[in-house]
């Protein structure tokens, strides 16, 4: 059985494992850093830390825009021995879950509104589907490096 958070971002529903997330904030305050990518939307300042904040709608390229989020999601990735700390805005957290892998269903190849290549597959809890998210394949080795950079600004 594996944990997963689950929470909504601009109407579509995602989960994330647990083990990747390291806090929810409620309240943070981003500031903004010059000449970074759209989805970069600033960095916090969490526990004496510099930690870049990210807009998954813009990341993911979704079309719809919703209003500002007020969630902020820590997580950290591991891509290539490197390892980054990093905020993700959402709308909304629902809860945690458990689930056993051989419940994850495939991504359909018709209708995503994103990159299928950022999730593992897809998962029903309730009345919702949530897209699990692969952070591994989110960012690109030259983005964990940009995510790093926006730290030393």
């Amino acid at each position: 059985m594996e944990s997963y958070l689950s929470f909504s971002i601009s109407n579509e529903h995602f989960a994330l494992n647990i083990k990747k997330v390291i806090e929810v904030l409620l309240e943070y305050k981003i500031i903004d850093v010059p000449d970074t990518p759209e989805y970069i939307l600033g960095v916090i300042n969490f526990r004496d830390e510099i930690v870049p904040v990210v807009d998954f709608r813009k990341k993911f390229k979704f079309k719809k825009q919703s209003a500002s989020s007020e969630i902020l999601v820590l997580m950290e990735i591991a891509k290539d021995e490197k390892r980054i700390v990093f905020g993700a805005l959402a709308d909304t957290v629902h809860d945690v879950f458990e689930f056993d892998a051989a419940q994850i269903k495939a991504i359909p190849e018709f209708g995503s509104r994103y990159n299928p290549d950022y999730l593992e597959g897809m998962i029903q809890e309730n009345d919702h589907f949530f897209m699990l998210i692969n952070l591994e394949k989110v960012f690109t080795e030259t983005e964990v490096d940009i995510l790093n950079e926006t730290k030393a600004h």
